[in-house]
């Protein structure tokens, strides 16, 4: 029987690597490898597309964990360049951390391939039991980061905005870069001057910006189906409030004007904290990327501007 704070075990059948499969649309993909340890979460952030992506969102680890390492094993054999993995897509990396240690067996597993990084997403504060990991450096520790006000209004059972910024200063005192995704943003009443002052605070937590290995921005957007889900228990508002469109994904999507002035903002108050602040859009058009000043971040395309952050990590020494 498993305890309250560890996952049940199952067994997975599937592919424990796949590619980031993007949403299509024209909207720009950044290359993103996704490991699969565990699937579902615990934290009920009301916009969590987990809710209507699986029939039972409840967190499971997977048991056959000697399956992925022989996949990895495999598919990395001969493999030319950088590598981005994350493990974030289906879960929160550090949700069960403490208990499973789920995330020290996947940088164990990646340790000795030197083109590979492993980025581990998270809305928690679970980071203290990493400290035991080889190669700090070559891991990222990435933080779902929002203002104060959605924090507490759609992400139930999450770290408050301090104390996961407290975690991202420790973990960068751990020898981990860090990274920030400000995904999904919110367009209300007063969210440009709270998104600047959650720039404003993680320079303020940082004792090097050159710790960042990278920052994300992405509007919400989510499929229609989850809207019908929420509506069903009447959460669906404020969370669906405004006028939303449908994208060429097929995703409900603020107005591209609204989403442009979210990352135009962004960008500026960046900038103004650290010039060289690594920022790209989350799956976003190349006229948006035009539009917000972003684009000329990306001459050679999105995955080769984080493969350049990537090999920047891989050359720490």
């Amino acid at each position: 029987m498993a305890s309250r704070n560890t996952p049940p075990s199952v067994p997975f059948k599937g592919d424990f690597w796949k590619p980031c499969p993007g949403t299509g649309g024209g909207y720009l993909c950044c290359g993103y490898q996704i490991l699969s340890p565990a699937q579902g979460c615990g934290m009920e952030c009301r916009y969590c597309i987990l809710q209507v992506y699986f029939d039972d969102p409840r967190p499971v680890n997977f048991s056959n964990y000697e399956d992925l390492e022989r996949e990895v094993a495999l598919k990395m054999t001969g493999r030319q360049g950088v590598v981005r993995f994350g493990t974030g897509e289906l879960t929160d990396s550090l949700y069960a951390e403490p208990a499973v240690g789920l995330s020290r067996r996947i940088a164990a597993t990646i340790e000795p391939y030197a083109n590979a990084v492993v980025e581990f997403k998270t809305k928690s504060t679970k980071v203290d039991r990493l400290a035991g990991i080889a190669r700090p450096e070559r891991i990222v520790i990435g933080f779902s980061v929002n203002t104060h006000r959605m924090i507490t209004m759609h992400e139930k059972k999450t770290a408050p905005l301090d104390q996961r910024l407290a975690a991202a200063a420790r973990c960068e005192a751990m020898g981990f870069h860090v990274a920030f995704h400000f995904d999904p943003m919110f367009v209300y009443e007063g969210w440009e001057t709270e998104y600047r002052e959650v720039v404003r605070a993680i320079y303020s937590h940082l004792r090097e910006p050159r710790s960042i290995a990278w920052i994300s921005l992405g509007g919400f957007r989510t499929n229609p189906a989850l809207k019908k889900y929420l509506r069903r228990f009447g959460s669906h508002l404020p969370l669906f409030a405004g006028e939303m469109i449908v994208g060429l994904d097929g995703k409900l999507r603020y107005f591209r004007p609204q989403r442009i002035a979210l990352f135009k903002a962004m960008q500026e108050e960046f900038s103004r904290q650290h010039p060289d602040a690594p920022l790209y859009l989350c799956m976003e058009s190349r006229e948006v990327w035009e539009a917000s000043g972003m684009a000329i971040r990306i001459p050679d395309g999105l995955p080769a501007y984080l493969d350049r952050q990537a090999e920047r990590i891989l050359a720490r020494r």
